[in-house]
């Protein structure tokens, strides 16, 4: 059974959205990016060239950031997030994800519903809505610091999943993109775009592994993350083929997560008050 053709861009070609665009394997992926560093042209994802943001903001035991979520297809509005913070850690709670259903003869899929994280900011672990969890080991490091434009990274991690005895092996590659001026509920920000993909090692026999792709735009400024994207999908290998005989892509949600109001004590700030002064303004 072949799989559809995958365009691939061109040297220094700008990257389509993670929305719009067909997951790319990932030998095709890590070939890309050893082509374009080797020939010195990779390029700042989403922005223009700054400064490297050396570490991350602490956010204070017992504080709370709300964020709005949206149906990045049509705009709907959803329920609020919630990320609470500890002297442990924190979590994301509330962000309602809904995987492409597993399709043919897999089993469907409770919807992710919230984030553990550890007091570094790396990603401990993933639960869902039916009390199950994926641990992973060690944890992810989705915002790896120094964050420095056009930096990649690749991690290789252990997921176990509960009630399965066979973890699953994650790889997740890290683009650090250029700066952007953001506009969010909270106000307008100047922010770092970080885009992360993930191939999450749960293939079987009748579909692909799932690959994630998540872009979170960091504003040293707030602290945190004040814009992210998330969205996922597979390719069914065996049901829905198309009339031409090719494997038929689903997908989960795609959702949006912008920051509802500013840190306490962290205005919002125009671009005239950037930390990349030098970057022109973008609406």
């Amino acid at each position: 059974m072949s799989l559809p053709s995958i365009e691939r861009p061109g040297a220094c070609a700008r990257p389509v959205p993670a929305h719009a665009r067909m997951r790319r394997p990932l030998p095709a992926l890590l070939a890309a990016v050893v082509i374009a560093t080797a020939s010195g042209c990779m390029t700042l994802e989403g922005g223009e060239a700054g400064p490297a943001i050396d570490a991350v903001a602490q956010q204070r035991p017992g504080s709370e950031l709300t964020y709005r979520i949206s149906n990045g297809y049509n705009g709907e509005p959803r329920a609020n997030a919630v990320h609470r913070f500890d002297a442990a850690g924190s979590r994301l709670e509330g962000l309602v994800y809904e995987e492409a259903g597993a399709g043919g003869f897999g089993r469907p899929v409770a919807n992710l519903v919230a984030r553990q994280f550890d007091a570094r900011g790396d990603l401990v672990a993933w639960e869902r809505a039916d009390g199950s969890r994926t641990t992973f080991d060690p944890p992810l490091r989705p915002l790896p610091f120094p964050l420095v434009p056009g930096q990649t990274t690749r991690q290789d991690v252990l997921a176990r999943v509960d009630g399965d005895p066979r973890p699953r092996r994650v790889v997740m590659m890290v683009r650090v993109g250029g700066w952007e001026t953001v506009d969010v509920p909270a106000g307008r920000f100047r922010a770092l775009r970080i885009t992360r993909d993930l191939w999450l090692g749960d293939f079987e026999f009748h579909r692909t592994e799932t690959r994630r792709t998540e872009i979170d735009w960091y504003a040293p400024d707030a602290g945190t993350v004040v814009r992210a994207s998330e969205d996922s999908g597979h390719m069914d290998l065996m049901m829905g083929r198309s009339r031409v005989g090719e494997a038929t892509a689903r997908r989960g949600d795609w959702l949006i997560r912008e920051l509802a109001a500013p840190p306490s004590g962290t205005p919002a700030i125009s671009p005239a008050t950037s930390r990349n002064p030098s970057a022109s303004p973008r609406g």
